[in-house]
């Protein structure tokens, strides 16, 4: 192998796995207004709160129906994993915010979407040695914002994109991945809040 294809091949490697983490970088569906002017955490997450948010003011907290936007990408999950993943959402967003933030009378209303799923491939995630690129690995994507009544001014958002972790059961399963992250998306909004 000459000097010239020694270089050309790292360089190729590179690139691709630079692909592949653009495909994973988190993208607006518009679930969240285009007015909220996120900021950048990591390539993976984006998020913004409101510095006029006084939480003592939300007494009450109501969490909408968790949604799959039709310009989401979910592979090829069926309606019954989608629906279970949104499930799982919103209980875990119940959990988060089963106190109130305040003792005031207004009410925080909080929005999710599950915005995109990259299902697993479980038989590609059994043999340590097929892991090592990880092209079994699929990720999961949100957008939740927190609203000061169900119409009012938004009051905090958060995108997150997560990946599938080597080191877990996640990656046995098409959906694992977004029902992992789904704990993670409400304990990170929760602490986006301030609470």
């Amino acid at each position: 192998m000459n000097i010239r294809a020694t270089l050309i091949l790292p360089a190729a490697a590179v690139a691709l796995l630079a692909l592949a983490a653009c495909e994973k970088a988190v993208r607006s569906t518009g679930f969240i207004p285009t007015t909220v002017k996120m900021k950048t955490e990591d390539d993976l997450t984006h998020s913004w709160r409101s510095p006029r948010l006084n939480l003592a003011d939300y007494g009450m907290v109501t969490i909408l129906a968790v949604e799959t936007p039709e310009q989401g990408a979910y592979g090829n999950l069926t309606a019954e994993q989608l629906e279970n993943c949104r499930r799982i959402l919103s209980e875990r967003l119940k959990e988060a915010f089963a106190k109130a933030p305040g003792t005031g009378d207004r009410t925080l209303v909080i929005h999710a979407a599950i915005t995109a799923i990259k299902p697993n491939q479980p038989m590609r995630n059994i043999a340590p040695q097929t892991q090592i690129l990880k092209r079994g690995y699929g990720y999961a994507a949100c957008e939740i914002y927190a609203s000061d009544g169900e119409l009012g001014p938004v009051l905090a958002a958060l995108m997150q994109t997560s990946d599938t972790t080597r080191f877990s059961t996640e990656k046995l399963s098409e959906t694992g991945t977004a029902e992992r992250a789904a704990g993670d998306w409400a304990a990170a909004f929760r602490k986006l809040l301030g609470t």
